[in-house]
């Protein structure tokens, strides 16, 4: 079977083509990414832009590859993404639980009024109780009163998606499944322990940061902040009086955490609307570092506050994957942990067939999490319907999800 992967973000729109055979291993075919106009924080500003920068993508896979592509997985990334967790329970009057039972517990989520001009993205069934014993896995055959099951719905603003969907239509992009972008990236970095134990996954992305929580092999959380890699760049842009490009630049090369010995460095710094190779003047690098952890302060103080120490703080999660472009700024991971008392590593994106170095950064771990997104779902491990019961059955699964994580 041959599937696109679209990974579009507010930097860069990436595409895979990608194979995936009869025993469930993919292989890269194609890789193409482009430079993202049109999108800022995952919405659509400007959908001849984003129309555009999305088919330059798709078109240089293609041709890297020698033939097109009909059917695409794509994430969607956005300020609105919501998590809520409820329970819906039916009357068993002591009768053992059936399908028809699970099927009618399920049919009352499609039947939820999610207000507020919200649309449903994924239904994510994390726990089921009979009688208050808590912890059923498989409830089919057990017998009792009241069965209760509790779900992590996901939900975005309908518009946001609407004209999401307009745009990859202007595109000529057919999509078969849409995931939203930190549910992908925990697929994309994440090993099995990770997924058992509780693993907080944050995807510092150029327009927005994304979170999830795994515990338990279920997706129990996930949230979005309205800010990432950009912002930083423009506070060392404002800051410093430079561009843009040039505070990219500087924030790449010498920003992020630095010891003692190197705060008083001296970094050259492109003045604005000069010529940046030749007009510059001196900063100390505590200066431009200062403007970057002022930044990334803000990020981790914004995601205590999203997850209202529940998530995070409250024995769930036992570490902290970062991943994305800016996850790889100097020090990130260690100021992380020590904001939150936890172990703290980059996620890099699992291991695929065919993927070329420069595509297998943090930045990537998007489209590796669509690939596997796409191989779960096919093997009904994804519950998106009653009748697929089981989340994450790793231990049945093929060798690819085994071995990719070791």
């Amino acid at each position: 079977m041959k599937i696109g992967i679209l990974d579009i973000g507010t930097d860069k729109i990436s595409c895979f083509i990608t194979n995936i055979t009869k025993d469930k291993e993919p292989e890269i075919l194609g890789l193409g990414y482009n430079q993202s106009k049109g999108i800022s924080s995952g919405n659509i500003i400007d959908m001849e832009l984003a129309c555009n920068s999305i088919r330059s993508a798709i078109q240089t896979a293609e041709t890297r590859h020698g033939s097109t592509v009909e059917e695409f997985v794509v994430n969607f990334s956005s300020n609105t993404i919501q998590s809520q967790t409820i329970n819906l329970n039916i009357s068993l009057d002591n009768n053992e639980v059936t399908n028809e039972d699970i099927k009618k517990i399920y049919n009352k989520i499609d039947n939820l009024n999610y207000g507020n001009n919200r649309q449903l993205l994924h239904k994510i069934r994390t726990a089921y109780s009979i009688d208050g014993n808590i912890g059923i896995e498989k409830p089919i055959g057990m017998k009792g009163n009241r069965l209760i099951a509790g779900f992590n719905l996901i939900t975005a603003d309908k518009n946001s998606i609407n004209n999401f969907i307009k745009c990859l239509s202007m595109a000529k992009v057919r999509v078969v499944d849409i995931v939203v972008t930190p549910y992908a990236s925990g697929l994309g970095c994440l090993n099995n322990d990770d997924f058992y134990i509780g693993t907080t996954v944050i995807d510092i992305g150029a327009g927005c940061t994304s979170i999830a929580t795994f515990y338990k092999n279920k997706l129990i959380y996930v949230s979005t902040i309205n800010i990432g890699g950009h912002h930083i760049s423009s506070d060392i842009a404002r800051g410093l009086s430079t561009s843009f490009s040039a505070a990219e630049r500087l924030k790449i090369l010498h920003g992020g955490n630095v010891n003692s010995n190197e705060e008083n460095d001296l970094i050259d710094v492109p003045l604005t609307g000069g010529n940046e190779n030749t007009e510059t003047h001196k900063i100390q690098r505590k200066e431009l570092n200062n403007i970057v952890l002022s930044r990334i302060q803000e990020i981790l103080e914004n995601i205590r506050t999203k997850t209202n120490k529940s998530i995070i703080e409250k024995n769930i999660t036992s570490n902290i994957v970062l991943t994305g472009k800016s996850s790889e700024l100097k020090g990130f991971s260690n100021l992380t942990s020590e904001f939150f008392g936890l172990k703290v590593r980059i996620g890099k994106p699992i291991k695929i067939k065919g993927i070329a170095e420069n595509f297998s950064g943090p930045g990537f771990s998007v489209c590796c999490g669509l690939i596997k997104y796409k191989i779960l779902k096919n093997e009904g491990y994804l519950q998106t319907n009653p009748s697929l019961e089981n989340t994450f059955l790793w231990k049945k699964f093929g060798s690819w999800i085994k071995e990719s994580f070791f």
